[in-house]
């Protein structure tokens, strides 16, 4: 009874592309060639299914977690202690949202905003009866001292 030996031909898919095999390299060693063609490879892992047929098939697979939490998935102590600081921040920058929305609401505010809608129409329908290109003129005048 002769021993008969089948050389293994290994196949390497990621992301549903076949990438050729280098004899002499193992699949690690593989992974870290192809990674400068695809840098996601760096921390992707390689899966072996088991040999068939005289081949064998590699997948590599992108590692996916959750970055910055612990194994339950819970925040740890300092990005809990973090949260605790920015979700009053937060909090606060509605209630200055709602401030700007009060103020740019006020009666005066939209009877200068209606006047200006009404300055560039008026000065927009000049210069389409002249021809001319759009352009306006402000003087110092007709501007709002400042508070």
């Amino acid at each position: 009874m002769a021993i008969e030996v089948t050389p293994i031909v290994r196949t390497f898919t990621y992301n549903g592309i076949l990438l050729p095999d280098v004899p002499g390299l193992s699949p690690r060693e593989v992974r870290d060639l192809y990674s400068a063609q695809y840098p996601e490879l760096v921390s992707a892992e390689a899966e072996a299914s088991p040999v068939a047929n005289g081949r064998q098939d590699f997948t590599f697979r992108k590692a996916v977690g959750t970055k910055g939490a612990g194994a339950s998935g819970q925040p740890g102590p300092r990005l809990a202690a973090l949260l605790a600081c920015v979700q009053p921040r937060q909090i606060g920058a509605a209630s200055a949202t709602a401030k700007l929305s009060r103020a740019v609401s006020q009666r005066a505010v939209v009877n200068r905003s209606a006047a200006w809608s009404r300055f560039a129409r008026q000065t927009l329908e000049q210069h389409r009866h002249e021809g001319a290109a759009p352009r306006a003129s402000v003087t110092s005048e007709m501007l709002t001292p400042l508070p």
